[in-house]
């Protein structure tokens, strides 16, 4: 059994995954504690409910898979409409590395799961909605950048960001639902059928 000074860590990392690859009603706390290889009683000594576990888990998940590609593929230096395409890429790479891991496609951990809650638990609930921001704002400052450089046409940024989130989501979904990866090729063509280009997709590289 871990000690107490990293099964918190463990917890966390343990509930990311299962909350990935199942739903949040299906899992117990004896799962989570086997997979994390942990006594029930650290569960109780970090966390107040299950809830408070997912939460945090799901803050994890964000720190360290989320946020690191998005930093990584929104980068300043990379031309505006080259970032979502390249974290797009990363996407569908994700979904096949997963898959090949646990033998069914997972599909997207934060999307899944608050259409699983939806709002009955609020705790959750916030979780989700803050790190949807956070994951709004690089797809609105590429497209800002993007009508900055005059690539293309003037747009409400926030509004077309949320919509080119609404069909990545709605993408992956799919594939998670159909078990078949073949229909995320559709996700390169995102940026062309969003935002109006002002010049032929090669030129935005």
């Amino acid at each position: 059994m871990a000690r107490t000074s990293n099964a918190r860590q463990l917890l966390l990392r343990a509930t990311s995954e299962l909350l990935w690859e199942k739903s949040y009603h299906s899992i117990t706390l004896d799962d989570i504690c086997e997979r994390a290889s942990v006594r029930k009683g650290s569960f109780y000594y970090f966390f107040k409910s299950k809830s408070a576990l997912a939460v945090a888990a799901l803050q994890h998940l964000w720190d360290t898979v989320g946020q690191p590609a998005y930093e990584t593929h929104f980068s300043p230096l990379v031309a505006p409409l080259q970032r979502i395409t390249n974290f797009l890429e990363w996407v569908q790479r994700l979904q096949r590395e997963k898959r090949e891991q646990v033998g069914y496609v997972l599909g997207s951990p934060f999307f899944s799961l608050g259409c699983e809650l939806g709002t009955r638990e609020p705790n959750i609930s916030r979780k989700l909605c803050e790190l949807q921001s956070a994951q709004l704002h690089y797809f609105e400052s590429a497209i800002r950048d993007a009508i900055a450089q005059d690539v293309i046409e003037t747009c409400d940024p926030h509004a077309q960001a949320v919509y080119l989130r609404a069909l990545l989501e709605g993408i992956v979904s799919e594939a998670r639902i159909t078990g078949n990866l073949d229909g995320l090729k559709a996700l390169t063509d995102l940026p062309k059928i969003v935002l109006r280009l002002k010049r032929s997709p090669t030129e935005l590289c």
